[in-house]
């Protein structure tokens, strides 16, 4: 019945008019077109929409109910066609964004102060999360975007797309007054502390084709060297940071991002074992490309990114 946007319009001009023939003037039509739209409206509709008068046409109790309708349809269309165009043009929406624990620290804050100065009427949801909850997150429609921890040759759907244009080091991590700092490390010395995982357990399927090992590969490695075993593992999110601050733990993170990690001070161990270099970046949902707003979020995070690797 409401299907043709012009023909609500039509019918609703004869309605203020009063009359057909000025209806028809206005809309630049012949006035048997114009009737022959309400002719059609009313077989539609089912029942007479005006009645005749000597000054021209007036509603029925059914045209009435049928124009009250037809206005709230044209301004609903309005103010949709309204949303979409500012969406479009990055004036309004959403962008929701996981990040690992040092990109949100290091990376994002630089990256979202210029972009709300750039586009204040998007929203932005931020969520900490690890590669294999980011990617879940993206998978499943829960997220736009991801930051950090992306592998270069890591299979992705199709619907997802990355870039990986920065190189940076990954190296044993610890407070700076961390006791290992105060003397020369000896490598049996790294199975004593407690280690905080930040990569959790990847999803199936999912491989680091690039050559970036997990912590429990570097684990291992030690292992392997030193022939003693880690006796605590704390898997961590966005708290891991924190802990890392608070006692003798260790971790193993990207060394550029750190003198932009405000809190807790955190310094590399002066050894090279568990040096990996190894590429990382971004990864982001294909739909989210046509969004004026995404796409400038995008350059900013690349531009803060890349002051922070150096």
């Amino acid at each position: 019945m409401f299907e043709r946007r012009s023909d609500l319009t039509k019918f609703l001009a004869v309605a203020d008019a009063g009359k057909i023939l000025t209806a028809a003037d206005r809309l630049a039509i012949t006035q048997p077109a114009l009737s022959r739209v309400v002719a059609r409206l009313e077989e539609q509709f089912g029942g007479q929409l005006f009645e005749r008068i000597p000054t021209g046409v007036r509603l029925t109790e059914l045209g009435a109910t049928a124009a009250d309708l037809a206005r709230r349809i044209l301004e609903e269309i309005e103010i949709a066609e309204s949303t979409i165009r500012d969406l479009v043009r990055g004036r309004s929406g959403r962008i929701r964004i996981t990040a690992s624990p040092v990109w949100m620290q290091a990376v994002l804050p630089a990256a979202i102060t210029e972009f709300r100065d750039a586009c204040p009427g998007i929203e932005l949801k931020l969520r900490t999360a690890n590669v294999s909850e980011g990617l879940r997150r993206l998978e499943e429609g829960e997220s736009d975007l991801h930051c950090g921890g992306i592998d270069a040759l890591e299979p992705l759907p199709p619907w997802l797309k990355r870039e990986t244009p920065l190189k940076v080091t990954w190296g044993v991590v610890a407070h700076r007054d961390h006791p290992l700092h105060q003397a020369e490390v000896a490598l049996p010395a790294l199975a004593d502390c407690p280690w905080i995982d930040y990569d959790g357990i990847p999803p199936a399927g999912l491989r680091n084709g690039n050559g970036r090992p997990s912590l429990a590969t570097v684990l291992d490695e030690l292992h392997a060297v030193t022939r003693r075993r880690v006796a605590t593992v704390i898997g961590a999110g966005a708290t891991g940071l924190f802990l890392l601050g608070t006692g003798p733990y260790l971790s193993w993170l990207p060394l550029p991002f750190l003198e932009a990690i405000a809190a807790p001070a955190l310094k590399p161990l002066p050894i090279d074992f568990a040096k990996h270099r190894y590429r990382t970046g971004i990864v982001w949902r294909r739909s989210a490309e046509s969004l004026a707003a995404f796409r400038t979020l995008q350059e900013m995070v690349r531009a803060a990114a890349a002051r922070q690797a150096g």
